[in-house]
């Protein structure tokens, strides 16, 4: 009699979080039931008053599975059924999207290949543009926003943006290379990870990207000043609707993949030295093996039109710090 009650009770929980993406015993929703999980679930399942009389441990097989997919390498993932009943264990691989204790959100970039640089008739190309043929092997989390004044000062707890009163919203900016990388230590530490970190550049002009082959993720550039460009204008912040300031982020339309405000805004600096790209095809590049400056990537408030196109490049020492300069993080998944 017993067990038939639990049975009913594990149909009805199991049909109203049916939708539910992590298992209920997932507090965390990192797809891992530890065993600290495991324990709270199990007691507030004694503390029902269907137990209550007995006060007695719930049996693994009446947890939802939580128990099974606890003794069985405790990373589980939904199998595709309608019923949490379907979660089974293993790995499903990188979740689509996540977001820290701070509010940072980050969507999974696919590895894929990708013509890097920019066609000789592509208006207000630079000379360090040669197209090359790249090759990422493994896929990674991208920002999709810059990082924000707000998510700033709750690592460091300071702001060092010169458009301070722009509010917690705008992009960070005002941060060198070498600040960057504390602050990435400072998450690190925060998140209790070492997986936070700045893009490759190569990683950042494939996720500006998001599939195109144009100036702009969402077509080609008709102005390479100030004047009005209307792809850009749809996408980013620039000298010819910025009102030289910087804007709260997410504020334009976003990339094909999610990524807002990769054109313009602020500049982002990028992991790699500054060098010359290679003259044959590449996989998983990291930029040159030493150098004097870092690249920043992206354009700003204040950037012609032809600055804020996906293969720009534009690099500057890691000390150097300007307000028209922020950053956005990657992670390995």
């Amino acid at each position: 009699m017993k067990q038939t009650i639990v049975l009913t009770v594990l149909l009805i929980t199991t049909l109203a979080i049916a939708s539910e993406r992590f298992h209920p015993a997932d507090s965390n929703q990192n797809n891992v039931i530890e065993q600290s999980e495991f324990d709270t679930y199990n007691q507030a399942w004694r503390n029902d008053t269907t137990w209550s009389s007995t006060g007695e441990s719930v049996p693994t097989n009446f947890l939802t599975r939580a128990g099974h997919l606890l003794l069985n390498g405790r990373k589980y993932h939904d199998s595709g059924g309608d019923i949490p009943m379907c979660w089974v264990p293993g790995d499903a691989g990188p979740a689509p999207d996540l977001t820290n204790t701070i509010g940072m959100t980050f969507v999974y970039i696919e590895p894929g290949s990708y013509t890097m640089g920019s066609p000789s008739t592509e208006s207000g190309r630079g000379s360090d543009e040669t197209q090359h043929q790249v090759t990422l092997t493994k896929g990674y989390y991208m920002q999709t926003t810059e990082v924000t004044q707000g998510q700033w000062k709750a690592v460091m707890g300071s702001n060092p943006s010169y458009f301070g009163s722009c509010g917690d919203d705008c992009p960070v900016e005002d941060v060198s290379w070498t600040e960057a990388q504390a602050f990435i230590t400072a998450l690190n530490e925060k998140e209790q990870t070492n997986k936070y970190r700045l893009p490759t550049e190569a990683e950042w002009e494939y996720a500006a990207r998001a599939g195109s082959t144009t100036a702009f993720a969402n077509g080609g550039i008709s102005e390479t000043g100030c004047d009005l460009d209307a792809n850009l204008d749809a996408m980013g912040w620039y000298c010819g609707n910025a009102n030289i300031k910087t804007h709260p982020v997410a504020q334009k339309v976003a990339n094909a993949w999610g990524l807002y405000d990769m054109h313009g805004n602020v500049w982002e600096w990028c992991n790699d030295w500054y060098g010359s790209y290679p003259a044959n095809d590449v996989t998983d590049p990291g930029g040159a093996a030493e150098g004097s400056t870092r690249v920043i990537r992206g354009g700003s408030w204040s950037s012609t039109a032809q600055f804020c196109r996906s293969a720009k490049r534009n690099n500057y020492s890691p000390g150097y710090r300007s307000y028209n300069i922020g950053l956005r993080l990657s992670r390995t998944p």
